[in-house]
């Protein structure tokens, strides 16, 4: 260490820093500029001093958007207590030279882009109380060195790329607090001598590669508030000594492989406020004496493989915010006045269970109630109106169920709505205007009812008085799913004037009448299914131009006319090899219809084409050998035309074709030489049926 160490020495030392130093963001420097021989030391920015030696204490430059890495110089602040260089772009390894800072306390580095093994030589600081090394790229082990530190309180590894076993010397940390080891690689068992940790109150073990069952010792952890092992391969039962841990706030086990029954035991914890066991193998039934956890706030079991009635005493728990139940086996009613123990739930999760009976009208009573997921039950009976005074309501999910009747009106009323989906239900009547009056919806599917009536005309009820410059502002909708119902009359074309729209399902309806002219306004538009109506007239040259489709389905109707000669409308200037830029579409189905005319060579520039369902149209003249520059073809279906020639040989180059239909017209000639000299995956060739 060097010697007569003075307030010059430490400006030296942070001068050298500067010297490495680069502001990513600021172009003026303010922090480089102000390091500088024209001013003291105890003033620049970020730099405290010590009143009584006059040295510098403290150097925290946190989130100045700095670059560099770090001297060896730093090593001569001889006098530092903290040191917090955190949420910089500072990177490289550290200089062993920082040993020498021996009356450090704080070390912060955290969101940096450090890198290298973490060095032994932190084990010897020996006043070192607080290690924050997270968020960066540091790997190999844990060193056991680290264990030396006897002051240590808080170590923060989390976010990086180690690996390794925790060393069993952690347990030497008599006084450590907080030991977070998340979002690494870290694998093995974790050690019995954790246990000895008795001042321990947050273990964050997430996301690592941790197996085997837990071990008993650590219920010697009595000042435990916070646990978290989720996103591990830990397995065995959930240890029924968590219930003797007194005062433990959040337990996280999920997504891990623990197996057999929900330890009642857990109850004991009276201080519990998140119960996270979602996402493992758990059975059997949910224990009732869960109910005597009163002041948890969330409570997840979804994803495992729990059986039985809900217990009753859960909705009695006042405090609780979010309850999720999704995806077991649970079967059962819901209590009348579900909401009457429940005054503060937020997020409430039943889906994919067994539970049936009628939903409760009482969940209008739930008032803080912003999810409610109900979907892929047996719920029956009516949807009730009482629903539509949840002003708070933000996602309902209702789909997959029995349910009848019509829809209720009152839910127009949901003001913060954005996500509506009530599909694969029987529901009657038509759709209540209402509805498509909440401007906050992103997402609507009532698809696969017994639905009827025409389609509103306030579909976009804000766009009359848009000018077309405004359209954007007219709805913030995503998905309309409408397909699988009795709907009839014609497809509104304010439709169009809604921007944001990106999967249109209007198939297999009633809707008659022509394709509206102003849905090529969808620029975002990436699915357009009208399949299986009775549409007519043909299809509008402005669907082309919507550069993000990906999907179109109009088969299965009664369209006529010719095959627009826009259909790639972008790719007339493009040279081959941008032609894959020409548009995104990967589906395009206009089989079983009245076209004619000849199929556009245009076709064979959209690059990304997945499947082609051109059969059972009008269709004549030659198969256009520039579909053979289709490399990405899955499907190519022109059977039941009026096809003439023979099929070019550049339709069997395509590699990852593995359906052919050209059955039912006139073509002629041979078949090809190389009928099968690329095709590996072909299936079936209907050349001749």
């Amino acid at each position: 260490m060097a010697t007569n160490m003075n307030l010059s020495t430490d400006e030296s030392a942070l001068l050298a820093f500067k010297s490495r130093m680069i502001s990513t963001i600021d172009p003026s420097n303010i922090l480089i500029k102000n390091w500088s021989v024209s001013t003291p030391v105890c003033v620049w920015i970020g730099v405290t001093c010590g009143l009584r030696h006059q040295r510098v204490t403290a150097l925290d430059i946190s989130s100045m958007n700095l670059s560099g890495n770090i001297p060896f110089q730093l090593g001569n602040l001889s006098f530092l207590v903290s040191l917090n260089l955190s949420r910089n772009y500072f990177y490289g390894s550290l200089p062993r030279e920082l040993i020498q800072l021996q009356r450090l306390q704080i070390i912060d580095f955290s969101v940096n882009s450090f890198s290298g093994q973490i060095p032994s030589w932190f084990g010897f600081l020996p006043k070192l109380q607080v290690l924050y090394l997270r968020n960066n790229s540091f790997t190999g082990f844990i060193p056991p060195s680290l264990s030396n530190i006897s002051t240590l309180q808080t170590l923060d590894l989390s976010f990086n790329l180690l690996q390794g076993k925790i060393p069993e010397e952690i347990g030497n940390l008599h006084n450590l607090q907080t030991l977070n080891l998340q979002y690494n690689r870290l694998t093995g068992n974790i050690p019995f001598r954790l246990g000895n940790l008795s001042f321990l109150v947050s273990l964050n073990l997430s996301r690592n590669y941790f197996y085997g069952s837990l071990p008993r010792e650590l219920i010697q952890l009595q000042r435990l508030q916070i646990i978290d092992f989720s996103v591990n391969s830990f397995s065995g039962q959930i240890p029924s000594w968590f219930g003797f841990l007194p005062k433990l706030q959040v337990l996280y086990l999920r997504n891990n492989s623990f197996t057999g029954f929900i330890p009642p035991s857990l109850s004991n914890i009276s201080t519990l406020q998140t119960l996270d066991l979602s996402f493992n193998l758990l059975q059997g039934k949910i224990p009732e004496e869960i109910g005597n956890l009163h002041n948890l706030k969330t409570l997840n079991l979804q994803y495992n493989r729990l059986t039985g009635l809900i217990t009753f005493t859960i909705f009695n728990i006042s405090t609780l915010e979010i309850l999720s139940f999704r995806e077991n086996n649970l079967s059962g009613n819901l209590p009348v006045d579900i909401c009457r123990g429940l005054p503060r739930i937020k997020s409430f999760r039943l889906s994919s269970n067994e539970l049936d009976g009628e939903i409760p009208s009482n969940l209008s009573e739930c008032s803080q109630l912003q999810l409610l997921s109900l979907s892929y039950n047996k719920f029956r009976g009516s949807i009730p109106s009482e629903i539509g005074r949840i002003r708070t309501l933000q996602i309902l999910y209702l789909g997959s169920n029995d349910l009848s009747g019509a829809i209720p009106p009152e839910l127009g009323n949901l003001e913060n709505l954005v996500v509506l989906d009530m599909a694969r239900n029987f529901l009657t009547g038509s759709i209540p205007a209402s509805i498509f009056n909440i401007s906050s919806l992103q997402y609507i599917n009532i698809a696969l009812n017994n639905l009827s009536g025409t389609l509103p005309a306030n579909i976009c009820s804000n766009c009359s008085q848009l000018e077309s410059a405004n359209i954007s502002e007219c709805s913030q909708l995503q998905l309309l799913s409408l397909s699988y119902n009795k709907f009839r009359g014609t497809i509104p074309s304010e439709i169009g004037r809604i921007s944001t729209l990106q999967k249109l399902y209007l198939g297999s309806n009633d809707l008659s009448g022509a394709i509206p002219p102003e849905l090529g306004n969808l620029e975002n538009l990436v699915v357009l299914d009208m399949a299986w109506n009775f549409l007519t007239g043909s299809i509008p040259a402005s669907i082309f131009n919507i550069s993000s489709l990906q999907y179109i389905g109009v088969s299965r109707n009664n369209l006529s006319g010719t095959l627009p000669a826009n259909i790639c409308s972008n790719c007339s200037q493009l040279e081959s090899a941008n032609i894959s830029e020409c548009s995104q579409l990967q589906l395009l189905s206009l089989s079983y219809n009245k076209f004619r005319g000849t199929i556009p060579s245009e076709i064979g520039r959209i690059s990304t084409l997945q499947k082609l369902y051109l059969g059972s149209n009008d269709l004549s003249g030659a198969i256009p050998p520039e579909l053979g520059n289709l490399e990405n073809l899955v499907v190519l279906d022109m059977a039941w035309n009026f096809l003439t020639g023979s099929i070019p040989a550049s339709i069997f180059n395509i590699s990852s074709l593995q359906y052919i239909g050209v059955s039912r017209n006139n073509l002629s000639g041979t078949l090809p030489a190389n009928i099968c000299s690329n095709c590996s995956q072909l299936e079936k060739v209907y050349a001749c049926e």
